[in-house]
């Protein structure tokens, strides 16, 4: 079978786990269908051209200058994507559409060829609704400003290479990274669900944070894995580690292991200044998946502290499969990964308060720790790539399947010869 896949993001560009989690699934597929990916342009300029990769999509920033690029966008993107229909695939397989032209989504899913989506984060709820060239062409009230650059866009969409319909019907099959992310995310109310299925998103390199040697590091040390954003809430365990500090663990460290987003980074060491806890931190910055995995080898406990909806974080269910203590913020789909007190304690978004409690009783409870961490670690083989690879596969199949039957159906209730 020929499948398209479509993503933001496509290593070795990722921004998170998803697009690395998306490359496995992708290989996987490799071995019995054809697969063609189709991504943003992102990091372009630094690759090589890959075969079976267009790097083609604008990347658009959530702000005005995004809008003001999106029209443009919109038109490229739809070249891109009949382009890739010219290619003949059987099955769409949208992994993500935030940031990226979604006129390129509508145009596949508006090709007949059957169209599947892996929800792992919240975009989907604004499937087309939310674009910023989609947007409008949707009726709303508007200001006088927004309301001609809006008369502007629907004049465009009537080119014949465009007359896009946001909310045309469609059938579609999801699979959902989570009963937490299914929750939070309304399913248009365009989309037909044809197959809807939950495939917990697993770490892709869970076998080195298996086989990490634990030899924790004599003073307590609290790692922190992950990008550093607002949204990661990195502020919550500094501020946690300066209650620390001035309670049961005076000598307690912080060692923070990702990327940093802008100028946050330099938000994050003022405060660590003010709260008297600088040199009590350790910027590692971005790390390779090894680096990381060994990061946690001398960790005492891991925090994670977002302070958004976390569909599922794949980092807990590293810190569980490296024997590490869980200390985590209780949103979106943590607390479906690894259940409170059972595999790790969770404190209330923002609780900086409840974050540092939560620690000293890792620190100072070793034998309900040892156990906690016993079950974590048991739960964490449930989520392994080897059976995941094979649940996305059987999920592509019974996809193009269900969605073939169906387009059947309907060609034969209205007498249409195929």
């Amino acid at each position: 079978m020929r499948i398209l896949v479509t993503s933001t993001f496509y290593p070795p560009v990722a921004l998170g786990g998803y697009e690395v989690e998306c490359a496995g699934v992708v290989e996987r597929l490799r071995r019995r269908h054809e697969v063609l990916v189709l991504t943003s342009s992102a990091g372009h300029e630094q690759l090589e051209p890959e075969q079976h990769v267009r790097r083609e999509l604008t990347l658009l920033s959530p702000d005005a200058r995004g809008a003001m690029r999106a029209p443009q966008a919109a038109r490229r993107a739809v070249v891109s994507a009949r382009a890739a229909l010219e290619w003949g695939p059987e099955l769409i397989y949208a992994w993500n559409g935030s940031s990226i032209p979604q006129a390129a989504l509508r145009v596949l899913a508006d090709s007949g060829v059957p169209f599947s989506v892996r929800v792992c984060e919240h975009w989907f709820g604004g499937l087309f609704t939310s674009d910023q060239f989609m947007r409008e062409l949707l009726g709303a009230e508007r200001g006088p400003a927004r309301a001609a650059w809006s008369m502007g866009m629907r004049a465009l969409n009537r080119l014949p290479d465009l007359r896009l319909d946001p909310l045309r019907p469609l059938r579609a099959a999801i699979s959902w990274n989570s009963e937490a992310i299914e929750r939070m995310v309304p399913t248009p109310s365009f989309i037909e669900p044809v197959l809807e299925r939950v495939g917990h998103s697993v770490p892709r390199y869970g076998d080195l944070y298996a086989d990490v040697v634990r030899d924790p590091a004599p003073a307590p040390e609290i790692v922190f894995l992950g990008r550093v954003s607002p949204y990661k809430g990195l502020s919550v365990a500094i501020e946690a580690l300066a209650l620390l500090r001035d309670g049961a663990a005076p000598t307690a460290r912080l060692v923070v292991v990702g990327p940093e987003d802008g100028g946050h980074g330099a938000e994050l060491r003022a405060l660590a200044e003010r709260l008297g806890v600088a040199e009590a931190i350790d910027w590692r910055g971005h790390q390779t998946p090894e680096q990381a995995a060994q990061a946690l080898a001398g960790a005492h406990a891991l925090i994670v502290p977002s302070t958004w909806d976390e569909p599922f974080p794949l980092v807990t269910i590293e810190g569980a499969l490296a024997r590490v203590p869980l200390v985590a913020s209780d949103v979106g789909g943590i607390g479906e990964g690894m259940h409170h007190e059972e595999h790790a304690l969770l404190f209330a978004r923002g609780d900086a308060h409840g974050a540092a409690a939560a620690l000293a009783r890792v620190l100072t409870e070793g034998e309900q720790t040892a156990a906690r961490v016993q079950r974590a670690h048991a739960r964490a083989q449930t989520f392994r790539i080897g059976p995941y690879l094979e649940e996305q596969e059987l999920f592509v199949l019974d996809a193009h399947a269900a969605l073939s039957a169906g387009a059947a159906e309907r060609l034969g209730a209205v007498g249409v010869r195929r």
